[in-house]
C-alpha cells in the first residue's frame, strides 16, 4: 500500500494548479456566464467543474491502460508530457490561442463544457500533467490533487467577478505570463529528470 508522501502531494498540487491556471479561465467565464438569467449561473458553474473533473479523473484512471496496451513506457510518457507542457506554456506567453470561446454562442449552457471546461480548464496541459503525476506519484495522490484543484478553481471562478475587477486587465495578464513562466519551468524539469533516467 503506498504511503502518501507530504512532499510529493504539495509538489503535486502546485504543479496541477500552475497548469490549470483558473484565473485565467475567469475572463472567459464571466462573459459567458453573464449571458444567462442569474438562477442558472450556479449550474452553468457546477456543469463546467463536474466536466472538467470527469476528463481529468477520466484519464487518470484509464491513462495507465491505454499506454499499456500501446506499449508506452514511463519515459516515454515523461517526455512526451513535457514537451506537451512546454508547448503549452511558450503558447500562453505568445498569446496563441488554444480553444477559445467563440464570440458567436447559439447555445451558452454547452459552452461550460467546450470550450471552458475543456480544453481551457481541463485540457492537454491538465490531461498530461494528471497522467504523469499518476505515473510518478500514484493514484491516491493525482486523485486527491485534482480534487483539491477543482475545488481551488471553483472558488476561483465563483469569485470570478469580483478578482476580475479587482486585477484589471493588465493584472490579470501578468498573473497568466508569470503562470506560464513557471510552468515551462515544470515541463523543461520534467523532460530533464526523463532524459537522466534513460541515460
Amino acid at each position: 500500500m503506498q504511503i502518501l508522501n507530504t512532499r510529493e502531494l504539495i509538489n503535486s498540487i502546485i504543479m496541477l494548479f500552475v497548469v490549470l491556471d483558473p484565473f485565467t479561465v475567469v475572463p472567459f467565464y464571466i462573459p459567458t456566464a453573464n449571458l444567462l438569467p442569474k438562477e442558472k449561473r450556479k449550474k452553468f458553474l457546477n456543469t463546467l467543474i463536474l466536466a472538467a473533473v470527469f476528463m481529468l479523473l477520466a484519464f487518470t484512471i484509464i491513462g495507465d491502460y491505454i499506454f499499456k496496451i500501446l506499449g508506452v513506457t514511463f519515459n516515454d510518457f515523461r517526455v512526451a508530457a513535457g514537451l506537451i507542457l512546454l508547448v503549452y506554456a511558450i503558447s500562453s506567453l505568445f498569446d496563441i490561442e488554444i480553444g477559445a470561446p467563440k464570440n458567436n454562442i447559439e447555445d451558452i449552457e454547452k459552452e461550460a463544457i467546450v470550450p471552458l471546461a475543456t480544453p481551457l480548464l481541463a485540457g492537454p496541459g491538465s490531461i498530461s500533467t494528471v497522467l504523469y503525476i499518476r505515473y510518478s506519484y500514484g493514484y491516491p495522490i493525482a486523485i486527491i490533487t485534482i480534487f483539491i484543484n477543482i475545488v481551488l478553481a471553483y472558488l476561483i471562478l465563483y469569485a470570478g467577478q469580483y478578482i476580475l475587477k479587482y486585477l484589471g486587465e493588465h493584472g490579470a495578464l501578468l498573473v497568466d505570463k508569470f503562470m506560464s513562466l513557471i510552468l515551462a519551468g515544470f515541463a523543461i524539469s520534467i523532460i530533464r529528470a526523463s532524459i537522466m533516467s534513460i541515460i
